[in-house]
């Protein structure tokens, strides 16, 4: 229960409704929705609502209700993000990139993948770091663009956040699905990913403090869920908004519990030992869950955009050995270095239409999460990329890259001579469409011709 004052507090954030219609019960389970009620719209001072409870700050998504808090002065002020994503060992180049070029392109297997959301995204081929070389040595200046013989310097996704970051609770985040040298500071530090969904989970909804969090994590393995910590403000909360903003909210409420029950079958999973058996160990290793680690990743990357906690995030997808993908027996980074065999190649897809599955469904969800006048996918700048060009032979030009979201003009094969533009003209593109003002970036020359704005 919530103290007087932390009542005082929810009561002043949400004003009594004219209505004398009681509060509806409410509920976190989805199966007991809340009875809709029909309420004036909630007048809110603050620019960002949140519900609190003991050791809990929860965001919420954009609620029409909160209209009201998005004065002249916050229109930037329509938030604009940033998702950075890393495949360090490379994307099979058949697969992802077209023969043909411009809009009228023919997809690719991975691209059709993302056949729903073709005005969307861009392919572009022939980008890459001049002076970066040393295949894998490469990966910790694929966001910098720093070449190989000079001090590594701040990543995009710091540069950006350190304007965009001022808005937030987290200027960043920094997450792990399997390889975590993606961040850097001014200084050339690599910034730690979070290798752990939970902890992530609980750095962003719980209140500060080591204790908190770690009650919050027990309290979610023991079947509560992070909403049973909000059930006093969610009470006030639930009458003052619309019919469509409490449907909203229930969608909302829906994914978070998701994702709880997720993150605790990940971590009880990654704490069970495994059962002992006679004989040899096959080869090669025992699968790793890495597809799940990859969906997490995205579910707390739909949480964290649309509760506004961080706008900037960034994340690579990279195992070593076997992944859990049905079909798959050879270690991922060996299937990356295929030699052209039609073995390797055939589970090398396998992983990598994994990851493009979960990409598609974090494109959905995006896309689908109203925001203002328009909705988080809009509003997301999202850039795939990888260090390697070809992961079979270790070379580090003409890098795969898929940019969605963000407003582009879309659906097209941009495809540049390789060799002639830096992919840091790509990131100082990236900084003007976020509202940054650099005249450089990296080894940039320019922006990058041929991608425009809406």
């Amino acid at each position: 229960m919530l103290s007087p004052t932390s009542r005082a507090r929810a009561k002043a954030a949400c004003a009594p409704s004219s209505s004398t219609s009681s509060p509806a019960p409410f509920s976190p389970n989805p199966d007991h929705p809340p009875r809709p009620l029909m309420n004036p719209p909630l007048a809110l001072s603050t620019r960002r609502h949140f519900l609190r409870g003991v050791g809990i700050s929860l965001g919420l998504p954009w609620l029409e209700s909160m209209g009201g808090i998005l004065h002249a002065a916050d229109v930037d002020k329509e938030p604009r993000r940033l998702l950075l994503i890393c495949l360090p060992l490379g994307i099979y180049r058949d697969a992802i990139l077209p023969k043909q070029t411009g809009p009228g392109y023919q997809p690719t297997e991975y691209l059709s993948t993302l056949a729903d959301f073709r005005d969307q995204f861009t392919v572009i081929s022939g980008l890459d770091h001049p002076g970066v070389s040393g295949g894998h040595a490469a990966q910790p200046r694929i966001f910098t663009g720093q070449p190989s013989t000079e001090r590594n310097r701040r990543s995009l996704d710091q540069h950006v956040a350190a304007t965009l970051g001022q808005h937030t609770r987290f200027d960043t985040l920094t997450l792990s699905a399997g390889a975590n040298d993606f961040s850097w500071t001014d200084s050339g530090s690599m910034v730690p990913a979070e290798k752990s969904v939970a902890d992530a989970y609980a750095k962003l909804f719980a209140e500060a403090g080591g204790t908190n969090q770690a009650k919050v994590l027990r309290e979610i393995a023991r079947g509560k869920s992070i909403l049973d910590f909000v059930l006093d403000e969610a009470h006030d909360l639930q009458p003052r908004l619309s019919k469509r903003d409490q449907e909203k909210l229930e969608e909302y409420f829906e994914s978070v519990r998701a994702t709880e029950k997720r993150l605790v079958k990940s971590e009880e999973w990654m704490h069970t030992p495994k059962p002992k058996v006679a004989g040899k160990a096959p080869e090669p290793f025992a699968p790793d869950e890495l597809v799940t680690n990859m969906r997490n990743v995205c579910d707390l990357t739909y949480l964290a955009f649309k509760t506004d906690s961080t706008r900037v995030i960034t994340f690579g997808y990279f195992r070593q050995d076997t992944v859990a993908v049905p079909g798959v027996n050879v270690g991922y980074h060996n299937l990356s270095h295929h030699g052209q065999d039609e073995g390797n190649i055939a589970q090398l897809k396998r992983v990598e239409r994994a990851f493009f599955d979960e990409l598609k469904a974090l494109l959905s969800n995006l896309k689908n999460a109203k925001e203002g006048n328009s909705n988080l996918l809009d509003r997301t700048t999202i850039l795939i990329t990888s260090n390697l060009g070809n992961g079979s032979s270790h070379s580090n030009k003409d890098l795969p890259v898929i940019l969605a979201g963000g407003r582009y003009q879309h659906g097209q094969h941009l495809a540049i001579q390789p060799g002639t533009v830096p992919l840091s003209n790509l990131y100082l593109s990236v900084l003007h469409q976020l509202g940054l003002n650099d005249k450089t970036f990296g080894t940039s020359t320019g922006t990058l011709t041929g991608l425009k704005l809406i």
